[in-house]
């Protein structure tokens, strides 16, 4: 219900001049914050609005209600991310496989990490995956199934002849699972590894790292398939 709900909120918003598109953005990069600062159910309309600066009906006029807006933040967010992902980590059809990867990890790493426009996006998600809400699944469709399919087609490509999907699923999600860890065990990562920050040139060596034991770890799998593959096929030989 809640979902459908939200296809027709965002289908109806549309604002019709340059004063209400300018609060309906404000109206978004305020209720932004709030969301990632109290969660969903803790923030209160009231201060989203006193926030941007608008009126307390504001957000029924542009959102229809409190989950409209929220749905319509996601929205905003997701677009924007998948975009940037789009444009960094995207197969011009001239560079390989490795390098989207390294572009891929980077861009994810950056995001999760450092403040960046889409940092904000980023711990929305977290907060979600803590205490799920009725979005979750608008998130899941809008911001994390486009960057999953996107990273299973480099994955696909690096592993090449013909991957199980499983095989492929599993490496893609050790690729993220690395990435997310110094996201959500930033305290620990602080504790075991004292030297470590999290500015840019760090990211970006962090990005290399990961990229590289990642591509270890996909190609021995590959090749751990096909041996375990010819194997198979070989004792089937034998057995005839």
């Amino acid at each position: 219900m809640f979902q459908t709900l939200i296809v027709a909120v965002l289908a109806m918003i549309s604002p019709s001049n340059e004063q209400e598109l300018d609060t309906h953005q404000r109206l978004i990069e305020a209720a932004a914050r709030m969301f990632v600062e109290q969660g969903f159910g803790s923030a209160k309309v009231r201060d989203i609005v006193a926030r941007a600066g608008a009126n307390i009906a504001a957000v029924n006029y542009h959102f229809g209600s409190k989950e409209g807006l929220y749905a319509a933040v996601i929205q905003y967010h997701s677009a924007q991310a998948i975009a940037e992902l789009s444009q960094h980590a995207g197969d011009d059809g001239v560079r390989g496989p490795e390098a989207c990867l390294r572009d891929y990890v980077c861009t994810f790493l950056q995001r999760l990490l450092t403040d960046t426009p889409q940092f904000t996006m980023s711990k929305l998600v977290a907060r979600e995956m803590v205490d799920p809400t009725a979005a979750f699944g608008l998130i899941i469709e809008k911001f994390i199934w486009p960057q999953y399919q996107a990273l299973h087609a480099i994955v696909r490509s690096i592993v090449g002849a013909k991957p199980s999907d499983e095989l492929v699923r599993r490496c893609c999600l050790s690729v993220v699972g690395q990435c997310l860890y110094y996201q959500f065990a930033r305290q620990v990562v602080a504790r075991l590894d004292p030297e470590f920050g999290y500015g840019p040139a760090d990211v970006e060596r962090l990005a290399e790292h990961i990229v590289a034991f990642s591509l270890g770890g996909i190609h021995q799998s590959a090749r751990t398939r096909t041996g375990d593959a010819q194997q198979s096929s070989c004792g089937d030989v034998d057995g005839r």
